[in-house]
């Protein structure tokens, strides 16, 4: 049994398996357990999510159906494909609910599916340890994680910080000289075509599922403008009808309409209302430079790219039996040759156009995007100088326990930022991309929590020096309210502070390129 079990699951799966088949028996039965899902139950089961059960299904069969017929998916990765569903398309799902705010979204999940870390982490769980390792090693390093996580948040727990990262770094060392062995002692393992299906099959699924995920992030988007609409009950359904029109199944276009609700719904009681507002708001759009300067080079850039793989699939798909044996009732061979020849002919010439449209393209796309990071660079020196120089300053454990290195290296240039952002948000909108000007929008939200923990107005901050602002910490650290772990005052600011050490990394890798 465990032979056969091992012949289709790799140790390290078999090892999950168990523990999550004992997770469940343990905690499935429990009081809380079933009163959760009594409570989710209504939902899990409600009309849209079966319709949108039956869509995904269907689309995804479709998918593997066309996989099938392209020889290359079988039966042998089916446990591979039922894993994706549950391990990376579910969570998807919920991840597209919560974040699908913008178009960038999009490209931020093609670029994490394919990327260099996705052959790194494919190639280092390709080959697992003894069963009985693993058995042992998967709760352990789930339990370490758990406590990395929490001595990370901690800044009284410093030496076991530093314990548990050289011991990450020790079984991480293993891990490597694991597959390294492997390597050499079995390349024809990793190297086979097999193998290859395995790597490539979360890469085309992602894909291919691109379309269901952005459906239901559309959906998502104009459900949340359409409880924004008031009116007549008459009125509501006309008014939804001319939102759809408007934006149709440009995803972009409603998440703006989300953005500006005030422009648009909240001032809207009847459907004149709202088409009048629809043409103001599309002036409005019209001379946004951050959502509109880039279009024309994306526009060249995906039709280029779009011919070049018609072009590439007509190549190799006029050269197969395939198009002769199925979809070709051609008896004289010398008609098919010619047939094959002729459209081979207009594939290559097709390559050969859209790869010199696709240089152009990207050149013009370079040169449009030089133009407009030098406006951005000049318009927001001072603030990215701030991101720069926190960035800098930022540290795992801020010193929370060292108000004078707090106030410098936090304090001040959080203040400063906020500044900052007020003026970017209310004179950049235009320059910035939706994406740009959710982040410094959220950097400004974390911003004001961070101050508000401190309690100190935005104008008397300038009158504290580290000095006084260290006696004012000591004092409101004494008054607060505590028990036996917990300070009231020094919680928030750990906790407020652990988001805008978030929210300033994320601002960091958005605007790099500028810094």
């Amino acid at each position: 049994m465990l032979d056969k079990l091992q012949n289709i699951f790799s140790n390290r799966e078999i090892a999950i398996g168990i523990w999550l088949i004992l997770f469940i028996v343990i905690f499935a039965f429990s009081k809380h357990t079933i009163i959760f899902l009594k409570s989710v139950k209504p939902i899990l089961f409600s009309r849209k999510f079966i319709i949108f059960y039956v869509l995904f299904l269907s689309y995804f069969c479709s998918v593997i159906y066309l996989l099938c017929k392209c020889k290359f998916w079988s039966l042998d990765l089916l446990k591979d494909t039922i894993f994706w569903v549950f391990f990376v398309e579910l969570p998807l799902f919920a991840k597209t609910i919560d974040e699908a705010k913008n178009n960038y979204f999009f490209v931020k999940l093609i670029k994490d599916n394919i990327t260099i870390f996705v052959i790194i982490e494919f190639v280092l769980n390709f080959w697992s340890f003894n069963l009985i390792v693993e058995i042992i090693m998967v709760p352990l390093m789930v339990i370490l994680g758990g406590f990395y996580a929490l001595m990370s948040s901690k800044t009284n727990h410093k030496i076991l910080k530093k314990f548990y990262d050289r011991f990450l770094l020790f079984f991480g060392i293993i891990a490597f000289f694991n597959v390294v062995f492997h390597v050499f002692n079995n390349s024809n393992g990793l190297l086979n075509l097999t193998s290859v299906k395995e790597f490539l099959l979360p890469v085309i699924l992602i894909l291919f599922n691109l379309p269901i995920v952005y459906g239901l992030a559309l959906y998502n988007i104009y459900e949340q403008v359409f409880i924004t609409v008031r009116g007549d009950m008459s009125e509501i359904s006309k008014m939804k009808l001319s939102i759809m029109r408007f934006a149709g199944i440009n995803f972009s276009r409603i998440a703006i309409i989300r953005r500006n609700l005030n422009y648009v719904t909240l001032i809207s009681k009847t459907n004149d209302d709202m088409k009048i507002n629809l043409k103001k708001f599309e002036g409005r759009l019209s001379v946004q430079v951050g959502e509109n300067y880039m279009k024309r080079a994306n526009f060249y850039v995906f039709w280029s790219l779009l011919g070049l793989l018609i072009s590439i699939i007509g190549i190799v798909w006029c050269n197969t039996n395939m198009l002769i044996n199925n979809y070709m009732s051609l008896k004289s061979t010398e008609t098919v040759t010619r047939v094959r020849e002729i459209v081979t002919y207009m594939c290559a010439t097709g390559v050969v156009i859209s790869v010199f449209s696709l240089i152009y393209s990207v050149g013009m796309k370079k040169a449009k995007n030089e133009e407009i990071s030098q406006v951005k660079k000049y318009s927001l020196y001072n603030f990215l100088y701030l991101i720069k120089r926190q960035h800098e300053l930022l540290q795992d454990l801020p010193p929370v326990d060292a108000p004078k290195d707090l106030f410098l290296q936090y304090v001040v240039i959080a203040y400063e930022l906020k500044i900052e952002c007020d003026k970017n948000i209310k004179l950049y909108e235009n320059l910035l991309t939706p994406w740009e000007l959710d982040t410094i929008t959220q950097l400004h939200t974390t911003i004001i929590s961070f101050a508000f923990s401190i309690e100190i107005d935005e104008e008397k901050i300038k009158q504290y020096t580290p000095v006084n602002f260290e006696a004012y910490f000591e004092e409101k650290k004494v008054s607060s309210i505590q028990n036996e772990k917990i300070n009231i005052f020094i919680n928030s600011i750990e906790t407020s502070l652990k988001k805008y050490s978030e929210q300033i990394e994320k601002c960091f890798e958005e605007f790099k390129l500028y810094i």
